[in-house]
Formats: C-alpha cells, structure tokens, sequence
C-alpha cells in the first residue's frame, strides 16, 4: 500500500526503476556501469533530461526537493497488533526509540496523523512527536534515528 502518492518519488514522475542504470534506460541511453567516470557523466546526462512527467529538468526537481523540508513523525503508541499495516505503509522501526517512523513531506503530516488515529492507534493522536529536518541533515547523524 505505501504512503499516500509521493509526487516526488520517481515512480511518481514516470519512472520505474530507482538505479542510475533503469533510469538511462528509461531515457534511451545505454550504460557502462561500475567505473567511476562513466557513473559521473550518466548522472550528469540524467541531471540534465526532461522528466516524463512534467518536462522539468531532473536538476530543477531534484533541488525543489532538497529545499523543502521532511518531517519524521512518530507512531506512539501504536499496538504491537498493527506493525504489519505500518510496515505496509512504508513505516520504519527505530529500535533505540522502540517506535514506528515514516518520513513525510509537510503537506502529508494531516493525512497521515487520520490514518494513524483512524486504522492504527484507534483513538485522536493531535500530538504525536515529530522531527523535521532539511535536506543537509537528511542522511547525517543528526537525522539518524538510531543514534
């Protein structure tokens, strides 16, 4: 099931794959893969396609997406019972903090905080923790939920 549609995933812009391979392939190039300069000029000529969805350069959307920022919220509480339907909807376990996470886009926060109430916590969660972070702490340390 997953997340509610992610327009910025790239099965979201019309592409299937997420390997730099499929998504030349996509774009009808063909690729070396595995030596260091040929990977550079692959991104590179990625980087500078047209996505299939909306003719935007894949630069453009990767940078509007760098800039908005990503909220992790928290599933507190949610019963052992429900890991499965939180796993079906792309929710991670943090086992240092003994919870299910999903990281959203802002827009998603609502519709997400309905779901976990409605399906998952049976009851109203208006304040469930949540960390929102940009896109230079993404994949560092400080984003790293099990630090």
């Amino acid at each position: 099931m997953g997340l509610p549609s992610q327009p910025n995933s790239l099965a979201g812009r019309g592409h299937e794959g997420l390997k730099l391979g499929y998504l030349l392939t996509d774009l009808g190039f063909f690729h070396r893969g595995h030596r260091a300069v040929d990977d550079c000029h692959a991104l590179l000529r990625l980087l500078a396609s047209p996505l299939r969805s909306s003719g935007q350069l894949a630069m453009s959307a990767l940078l509007a997406t760098a800039r908005r920022p990503t909220v992790r919220l928290w599933a507190e509480d949610s019963p052992f019972e429900t890991k499965e339907v939180l796993k079906a909807r792309s929710y991670r376990w943090s086992q240092r903090r003994r919870n299910w996470y999903a990281d959203l886009d802002v827009a998603q926060i609502e519709i997400e905080r309905t779901f976990l109430s409605e399906k998952v916590i049976g009851r109203p969660v208006p304040n469930l923790p949540s960390d929102k972070f940009a896109a230079n702490d993404r994949f560092s340390a400080r984003a790293n939920p099990e630090l």
